[in-house]
């Protein structure tokens, strides 16, 4: 059923919180606030980690609470070298090294469209 034109779809707004429910949160926005320096240097900690699957998430935090989510002001107008991303196979530590050699050794699909 739509809402009437011109009518608010909650006429009594949000309801008022009690003094204990004001307590509670002022509580526990101290409590993130205290913890604020540990979480980021665990996601610091997760982005430096070449092994963590989440890296490319911890990153993208960092960056966009840096910066915003909108980064593209971050390239100047000005001629700038293109931004190149390696991909590389996600692979557990103790697995053997003969799969970067054989990376780097494929040949480049831009090489083929000549």
């Amino acid at each position: 059923m739509p809402f009437e034109k011109g009518k608010s779809g909650n006429p009594k707004g949000r309801p008022r919180q009690t003094a204990e429910q004001k307590s509670q949160r002022e509580q526990f926005q101290r409590l993130l606030r205290t913890s604020t320096v540990d979480a980021l240097q665990s996601i610091i900690q997760i982005a430096n980690d070449r092994y963590n699957k989440d890296r490319f998430n911890a990153c993208k935090y960092i960056i966009d609470k840096a910066y915003g989510s909108n980064t593209a002001f971050l390239l100047d107008g000005e001629e700038t070298a293109p931004v190149v991303i390696k991909v590389v196979p996600y692979r557990k530590p103790d697995e053997d090294e003969d799969w970067e050699q054989e990376w780097n050794n494929a040949p480049d699909e831009s090489e083929d469209e000549d």
